[in-house]
């Protein structure tokens, strides 16, 4: 995915008032937010509007890949989508220095970082 995206994935559809858009999850197609009727001059400004003002705030950039997500599908604690940073059991690729995992490992036989993240510690 480009890190470039601005905007998460969405559909139009017509309104008497306007446009109104329905946003999703770039990850699980989820609907997460439907928006109010928008008009504007052109129809990047119309998305923008209705982007900046209602869709952005129901979602979480991936800082890796760039995808917006739901809650639901963001691991708050590295700022991640949970497809770059999933809650896994084990590894099969370092998210560090992308070496093949050949055994259940908890850090990297060739870099030495975590490689699944559990979470904070409770205590």
């Amino acid at each position: 995915m480009n890190k470039e995206k601005m905007i998460a994935t969405y559909k139009i559809v017509a309104d008497a008032g306007g446009n109104i858009y329905k946003f999703y999850c770039d990850l699980s197609s989820a609907l997460v937010c439907t928006t109010k009727p928008y008009k504007a001059d052109t129809p990047e400004e119309e998305l923008q509007l209705a982007w900046e003002n209602e869709g952005k705030q129901h979602f979480n950039p991936c800082h890796k890949c760039g995808k917006f997500v739901s809650d639901a599908m963001f691991n708050v604690e590295v700022l991640e989508c949970v497809e770059c940073a999933p809650f896994e059991t084990e590894a099969k690729f370092c998210k560090n220095c992308g070496a093949k995992i050949e055994d259940p490992a908890q850090l990297c036989p060739a870099c030495g970082k975590p490689l699944v993240y559990y979470g904070k510690e409770c205590g």
